[in-house]
């Protein structure tokens, strides 16, 4: 079989699971177009004899007798090659070639001369990449050489595109990086906003499940809730045992403190998000889990799960790595937020509300019966036997009783209700959606219950008391909060005037009614 690229005078032949290295023995591409030839000579045998030796499947070969003509062929055709002759009829060589390279820098150029012509220094200078010399006996080494050049090219061509994607993927390498550090921005900012835990969470979450594509997401927290440690699973399915077990496993390993990971884990919550059109895994193929620390303050720990093995490239960790510690010292001050919150809401000794916020209280809840026409009731309670065992026992056993009582009011309301300590030994109850009537059976209840209560003291068990006074809200005479904490204080003096221990009722209109 002929060679193709030499021409049907081409004697070189292929051996079929033999094929010989030489560069004129390789078989044509498919579907590649021939390589243009350009040769440039003023002796037409030259010019008929290299197109006799190139001419062919793979390579397609343009004459020209001088510079002129070889110029008007490069402002229309695109050549790969050009072998250009020493000695034109208009021009020189060298000056013809340096020109072609003005235009097409990437064709390769060959000299043709005759021996002592020019110099090999000369012509690389002039921007060849070899050169032939004349008379052109052997055939084999023009095509040889020619072969050469076309790869050489070939190549140049080939580095150029690798450089240009490499230019690309770092452009894109650049751009994603770019869209990392927005997110990272907008995370960090999302976060600092966020004063409470929960807000945290939720951003850490959304973050998470942006920068990653994992199936499961599961949150452990050891930060102080009032449920104490807490395990949060994020999932588009309900988990089966088995990969909840493997999620508290992959916890457990890699977490400083494994028991606190078992104390969250007990309290585990899981939450099935929008339904994921793929069916739910069997097994995770990979695990990954970032601690959430601070300062060396141990928070929690995230998990991230994935059905496919490998799920997640090492930047994509480190990413995880990163969104976890913002979401550390977001929690950190979220917490020391709500502490401080705490602390400025509640009464030190009992963690009730305190006397300010009792009246932001209040206020709120006057408005809300005012708009919706709802009944509402106030009780202040006095302790009758403060003074009496702070002065026998000391403050420390004051303290107690003011916590005891504290405990015994908030055992018997009910959730919606709004509990105070007024100030010294005084209570205050606000009740919602409730009539005096309804109020004065609750004190009836609450007051046995402290009568009842066995409050020891060294062995002795001291007898409690308490005295209340209770006022239904009336918009016509209670134009604001205070009235009503008038009213019901002036039902508190009554009772503990009649005797303590008891419960007097303010009635509009009608007197007060004790009990």
């Amino acid at each position: 079989m002929a060679c193709g690229c030499c021409g049907p005078r081409c004697r070189s032949r292929v051996i079929k699971g033999k094929p010989d290295m030489g560069v004129e023995q390789r078989l044509p591409m498919i579907d590649k177009p021939p390589a243009r030839i350009l040769v440039v000579d003023d002796d037409r045998a030259v010019r008929e004899l290299i197109h006799a030796a190139l001419e062919g499947p793979e390579m397609a070969v343009s004459l020209a007798h001088d510079g002129k003509q070889a110029l008007s062929f490069l402002e229309w055709d695109i050549y790969q090659v050009a072998i250009i002759g020493l000695r034109l009829p208009d021009i020189d060589g060298l000056s013809l070639l340096r020109k072609l390279k003005e235009r097409s820098p990437d064709t390769e150029a060959l000299i043709l001369s005759a021996q002592g012509d020019i110099s090999t220094a000369e012509a690389q200078g002039a921007g060849a990449c070899d050169y032939l010399l004349k008379p052109l006996r052997d055939l084999q080494l023009l095509r040889r050489t020619v072969a050469r050049a076309l790869e050489r090219q070939e190549l140049l061509l080939s580095n150029r595109y690798l450089m240009d994607e490499l230019r690309r993927a770092n452009r894109e390498l650049q751009r994603q990086r770019r869209r990392e550090l927005r997110r990272l921005e907008e995370v960090g900012l999302a976060l600092a906003g966020a004063l409470r835990r929960e807000d945290v969470l939720e951003v850490l979450k959304r973050a998470i499940s942006a920068a990653l594509t994992c199936d499961v997401l599961a949150l452990c927290l050891f930060t102080p809730d009032v449920g104490g440690p807490a395990w949060r699973v994020y999932s588009p399915w309900p988990l089966h045992a088995e990969l909840l077990d493997a999620l508290r496993q992959a916890a457990q390993q890699s977490a400083a403190e494994p028991v606190l990971v078992e104390q969250a884990t007990a309290n585990s919550h899981v939450t099935v998000l929008p339904a994921d059109p793929k069916p739910a895994p069997q097994a995770f193929g990979t695990l990954v889990t970032s601690a959430l620390s601070t300062r060396g303050t141990y928070l929690g720990l995230v998990t991230v799960g994935a059905e496919r093995s490998d799920a997640f490239a090492p930047e994509e960790v480190q990413l995880l790595r990163i969104l976890c510690n913002q979401a550390a010292v977001a929690l950190e001050n979220a917490y020391l937020f709500e502490q401080a919150q705490f602390l400025a809401t509640r009464d030190g000794l009992t963690g009730l509300l305190n006397h300010r916020s009792f009246y932001q209280r209040l206020d709120e809840e006057i408005s809300r019966a005012n708009r919706y026409h709802l009944p509402l009731s106030l009780v202040i309670l006095d302790t009758d036997c403060l003074k009496r065992l702070n002065d026998h026992y000391g403050h420390l056993t004051g303290d107690e009783l003011l916590r005891v009582f504290a405990h015994l009011i908030t055992s018997t309301v009910r959730k919606c209700d709004i509990v105070a300590r007024y100030g010294g030994d005084e209570f205050a109850i606000l009740l919602p959606h409730t009539t005096p009537e309804a109020a004065l059976s609750l004190c009836e209840r609450l007051r046995r219950a402290i009568e009842s209560y066995p409050f020891k003291i060294g062995g002795v068990v001291e007898q409690l008391g308490a005295s209340f006074g209770v006022a239904g809200y009336d918009p016509l005479v209670d134009a604001h909060g205070a009235a009503i904490v008038q009213r019901a204080d002036e039902a508190l003096y009554r009772a503990e005037s009649g005797g303590r221990n008891r419960i007097e009722v303010a009635i509009v209109g009608n007197g007060d009614k004790a009990c």
